[in-house]
This record gives C-alpha cells, sequence and structure tokens, in this order.
C-alpha cells in the first residue's frame, strides 16, 4: 500500500492547480470545487485573499500500512513533518491570467517536499491543464485534473 508521499508530488501538485482554473464571473475567477489528479489526490479549490487555493480533501491512501494518518515526512522543515496531508494547503497565489487562464502559483508536492510555479488553463468545463515547474515553464510536467469526480468515502479527510 502506496502512502500519498509515494506517489509522485509534482503531479498531485499539478493535479491541485488544475481544481483552481474553473472560471465564474467574480472577478476573482476562482474555479470553486472538488478535482482529482492522477485518481489519487482531490483538492478543493477556494478562493484565497482574491487569489486561487488549493487543499488536500480525499487521498486514495489516507492511511499508512499501520493505520496513522499519512503525514508531510518530506517538508524540508522539520517542524512541519507530523502535520496531515488531509486539509493540507498546497496550492496558493494563482492569479486570474485572462478568460480560463491562471498564473503565478506556487504548489507544494509532498511527495518530495518541495515547491513549485504552477499555472493553469481551463481547456473543457470540467478539465483543467495544470503545468507545474521550477523556474521554466517548458520543463515542467503538464496534469490534467477533473472536476466533480465520484470519489470513495474512505478516502475523505
Amino acid at each position: 500500500m502506496q502512502s500519498i508521499a509515494q506517489l509522485p508530488l509534482r503531479a498531485t501538485c499539478a493535479a491541485l492547480l488544475m481544481l483552481l482554473v474553473h472560471s465564474r464571473p467574480a472577478s476573482s475567477q476562482v474555479l470553486d470545487g472538488i478535482w482529482l489528479f492522477a485518481d489519487r489526490v482531490a483538492v478543493e479549490v477556494f478562493e484565497c485573499s482574491g487569489l486561487v487555493c488549493g487543499r488536500i480533501v480525499w487521498l486514495l491512501r489516507p492511511r499508512t500500512p499501520a493505520g496513522q494518518p499519512d503525514v508531510d515526512r518530506l517538508n524540508p522543515d522539520p517542524t512541519l513533518r507530523q502535520r496531515p496531508l488531509c486539509g493540507l494547503t498546497i496550492i496558493w497565489g494563482l492569479q486570474p491570467d485572462g478568460a480560463g487562464h491562471w498564473s503565478n502559483g506556487r504548489l507544494y508536492d509532498p511527495q518530495d517536499g518541495d515547491t513549485y510555479d504552477v499555472t493553469a488553463e481551463r481547456i473543457a468545463p470540467d478539465r483543467i491543464s495544470a503545468r507545474v515547474y521550477r523556474g521554466v515553464p517548458l520543463f515542467g510536467r503538464t496534469e490534467i485534473l477533473i472536476r466533480d469526480p465520484q470519489l470513495s468515502f474512505d478516502g475523505r479527510c
């Protein structure tokens, strides 16, 4: 059984960013709702100070094999390594950048403990394409997020 820390964190972060891209008439164009990434992690996207943020609300495997909640064990700050992944804000600062586009966001990947730049684009009413990278988007990774997935109750945070 894999813990969330064993899953590709960059992919997870990209998925979370995608959750933030659903546009609405509001000036912040927040993509409110729940978005699924790689069938392993769901992020609730919400407005935070006029920007877009996202927190983990569902994990395919929310507990370790020992039955304990999975924690942020690879965080570079040792004082944060025992915080649960469920409820953890992993996307922040995503700004509207035209219709259906968001930029200048940050994504924390608990799988490797690193923080990345992220941009997002709504490619369909229920799909977001997120680009997760460091410095240069060309060398990053694209992830697709799906809106309002049918999630099992077991993984809810």
